[in-house]
C-alpha cells in the first residue's frame, strides 16, 4: 500500500513538474524530466529489491528437500546483489544456500555471511 501511495506522489509531481517544463527551454526541460524521474526509479528499485529478496527467500526454503534449513537465514537485496546473514547446521548448507541464491533470475553475486550454528554459538533449535 505505500508503493502504490508513493507511487501515486511521483506521478503527481511528474505531471506537475512536465507541466512547468513545457514553459522551459529544451535543456531546462530535460534537466527537470530527468530529476523527476530519480524518484519513481527509487521507489521501483526499492520494490525490486522486495521483490527479488522474496524470490530468494522462496528459492531457498524450496530447497528444504535437498537438506537446507533456511529459517535462520536472512536475506537481503540490494541493485542485483544478494547478502544473507544468519546460521545454519554446517558446512554443506553454506554452499546450497549460495548456489540456490545464485540460480535465482536477476541475482547478479551473492554475498555470504552465513556461520555455522556451532560457530555462533547458537544452541539446539534457535
Amino acid at each position: 500500500m505505500k508503493a502504490i501511495r508513493i507511487a501515486g506522489a511521483v506521478l503527481l509531481m511528474a505531471g506537475c513538474i512536465n507541466g512547468y517544463a513545457q514553459g522551459a527551454s529544451a535543456a531546462d526541460s530535460a534537466s527537470v524530466e530527468a530529476s523527476a524521474s530519480a524518484p519513481a526509479n527509487a521507489a521501483s528499485g526499492a520494490v525490486s529489491n522486495r521483490q527479488l529478496a522474496a524470490s530468494v527467500r522462496s528459492a531457498l526454503r524450496s530447497a528444504h528437500r535437498h537438506g537446507l534449513k533456511s529459517s535462520y537465514i536472512r536475506v537481503r537485496a540490494n541493485g542485483g546483489v544478494v547478502t544473507l546473514t544468519g546460521v545454519v547446521a554446517d558446512d554443506s548448507q553454506i554452499g546450497l544456500a549460495t548456489s540456490v541464491a545464485q540460480r535465482v533470475p536477476g541475482v547478479s553475486s551473492v554475498v555470504n555471511k552465513l556461520k555455522l550454528r556451532v560457530v555462533a554459538g547458537v544452541k539446539g533449535s534457535e
